[in-house]
């Protein structure tokens, strides 16, 4: 070992001689002598580096086998948190997703306003739109504050004026569901509009 290492040295020190002769320039000789300065300090110091790492590594071997009860912790923890993350999906995705819903249904005439809850199947946050349980819209059938217009009221006969709201009611019923179904690839039975009276 001791006779590579100064073998080492004695290879660059040459290889330094040889490059200054062949470049006459001062100026480049100068650039030269230094790169090879620090060749050869590396080569010098190359078997006190490598011991170095050898101690290093060897004394980490022991201590990482050591924390084997860390490791345990740790793969602990990894899981709590990709839980807790796969949870705050899963609640950032229904959040999201009733918003959208409510937004289009508030935007439909006939509507006055609207509240949407939802139900998701645990652990399908990779295909959450597969895991919908259910969707409920509760709507408050009437005129938008945003598009209120005036609008020309009809003759009502105390009779007929049931028939006439639960007609208009299904149809916004239906419409809704069906607006919910083809936009979000929800089945019918998963949908379910609940009408609210003030």
């Amino acid at each position: 070992m001791l006779t590579d290492w100064i073998k080492n040295i004695i290879f660059v020190v040459l290889f330094a001689s040889f490059l200054e002769l062949l470049l006459p320039s001062s100026s480049m000789q100068r650039f030269v002598r230094v790169i090879m300065g620090l060749f050869i300090m590396l080569a010098i110091l190359n078997p006190i580096i490598g011991a170095v790492q050898h101690v290093t590594s060897n004394d980490q071997i022991p201590t990482f086998a050591a924390n084997s009860g860390e490791l345990k912790v740790i793969a602990n923890e990894v899981n709590y948190v990709a839980n807790d993350r796969n949870t705050l999906s899963i609640e950032l995705y229904k959040k999201e997703l009733s918003q959208q819903i409510r937004i289009l249904v508030m935007a439909m005439d006939g509507v006055a306003d609207a509240n949407v809850l939802i139900e998701i199947k645990e652990g399908n946050a990779k295909t959450l739109s597969m895991g919908v349980n259910s969707i409920v819209v509760y709507v408050k059938p009437g005129i938008s504050a945003k598009s209120k217009k005036i609008v020309s009221i009809a003759k009502v006969t105390i009779d007929k004026e049931s028939n006439k709201a639960e007609d208009t009611h299904t149809d916004l019923k239906q419409r809704i569901t069906d607006m919910i179904m083809e936009l979000y690839q929800i089945p019918k039975e998963k949908v379910e509009i609940k009408m609210l009276y003030s």
